[in-house]
């Protein structure tokens, strides 16, 4: 079964890459992936693939199913871009590594009864958190398991992430003539400015490996009229969402202070929640293990290499699962979000990685639905640390 599975990505190899520079091409931004979408669902439903669409009322959503029986092994998509330099993040080989996988396993000769893939196309990772709502909507409820792979400049099933929190800050004040009454005026901007300096004060304090991060989006209407209203948009992070909710608590006091100060009210609105990512071990192991089988070298992840966060979390803390990752770059440092790894999503090289990729993960997702000792492990390593949000 194993030969089959790498001798049917193989042989789909030349369909995936068209797929993947369709997708890159196609430069579809969060919840306008329309096209992008419609590509990889119309490769699976041609594999023989059920795709069902719209879930969480999202039109680029859509789940793909083949077999029938346990365990449920879901292979997430990302299939978004970013603006203005957009794969430069590289997604567009995302969804079709997890695309080619499934359809891997069912060229293969998965029978009937012995377990159900999923394809689960998710909309909006880079903005809209598109797996918050489709795991909020119950997606990946049924799940046994699932996994993601994502362009990088190593290989590994492991990974470090921030939980992020982010929100909108707001002061409300009093509009006046900034050079004929000034003194009638309550100045939302003064307001803002103290909030802005009391978090550059509240870094200071902060402990390691946290992050605070934003940008006023409204500073004002007019430089002749005093304020009335300043908008923020905040980002707190930390390898734990506990730790950010300690940050929260300290923010909140920060506003409330600027606010009593200048005498303007103040709101705070909780725009996203993501936690980290929750690896679990035995099945990040398993996609090493794969790796090395296919010829890909693998790395050790460090917090060195730098960390972000993903949507991802979410669903690693709702069953077992990984966020793992496959180097385009050669191992070359190359950031992601820059035009440079833009240029690597769209490489020889990184649709050459695309199939190893494809390979491992469909084996990982054999040995899932062929291990039952396995499986048990991974629900148990879920099951004794997970915590609850």
């Amino acid at each position: 079964m194993r030969d089959r599975i790498t001798a049917a990505v193989e042989e789909m190899a030349p369909s995936l890459r068209r797929i993947a520079e369709a997708i890159f091409a196609y430069n579809e931004t969060a919840f306008q992936e329309t096209r992008s979408s419609g590509e990889l669902a119309g490769f699976l439903e041609k594999e023989g693939f059920a795709v069902d669409w719209g879930q969480a009322g999202l039109k680029t959503a859509f789940v793909a199913r083949y077999g029938t029986g346990r365990p449920h092994i879901a292979l997430m998509g990302e299939y978004d871009a970013l603006p203005e330099i957009g794969h430069a993040c590289g997604h567009n080989l995302i969804g079709t590594i997890s695309a080619g996988a499934a359809a891997a396993l069912k060229r293969s000769g998965l029978e009937p009864g012995r377990g159900t893939v999923f394809f689960v196309g998710c909309p909006a990772e880079e903005h809209g958190g598109g797996k918050m709502l489709l795991a909020r909507a119950g997606v990946f409820d049924d799940m046994d398991a699932a996994m993601l792979i994502h362009p990088t400049n190593i290989s590994t099933g492991f990974d470090i992430s921030y939980a992020i929190k982010r929100f909108f800050v707001e002061f409300f004040g009093v509009a006046a003539h900034a050079a004929a009454a000034p003194y009638k005026g309550v100045n939302a901007l003064d307001a803002m400015i103290a909030f802005w300096n009391g978090i550059s004060l509240m870094r200071q304090q902060m402990t390691e490996r946290t992050r605070v991060h934003g940008i006023i989006v409204n500073g004002g209407q007019s430089f002749n009229t005093i304020p009335d209203h300043t908008k923020a948009e905040m980002g707190l992070r930390a390898l734990l969402m506990d730790q950010v909710l300690e940050m929260e608590k300290k923010m909140t006091a920060i506003a409330e202070g600027a606010a009593l100060m200048t005498g303007c009210k103040f709101q705070i609105t909780e725009s996203d929640a993501q936690p980290e990512v929750y690896v679990n071990v035995p099945i990040a192991k398993a996609l090493d293990k794969n790796y090395e089988a296919v010829g890909e070298k693998t790395s050790t992840r460090t917090y060195g290499q730098g960390v972000g966060s993903t949507d991802v979390g979410i669903v690693t803390q709702t069953v077992p699962g990984i966020h793992a990752y496959i180097d385009i770059t050669q191992g070359v440092k190359i950031p992601t979000h820059s035009p440079e790894f833009a240029r690597a999503a769209d490489s020889d090289y990184g649709y050459d990685a695309m199939i190893r990729a494809a390979k491992a993960l469909a084996l990982t997702a054999w040995d899932l639905l062929s291990d039952e000792a396995l499986l048990d492990e991974a629900k148990t390593y879920f099951r004794e640390r997970r915590r609850e949000f």
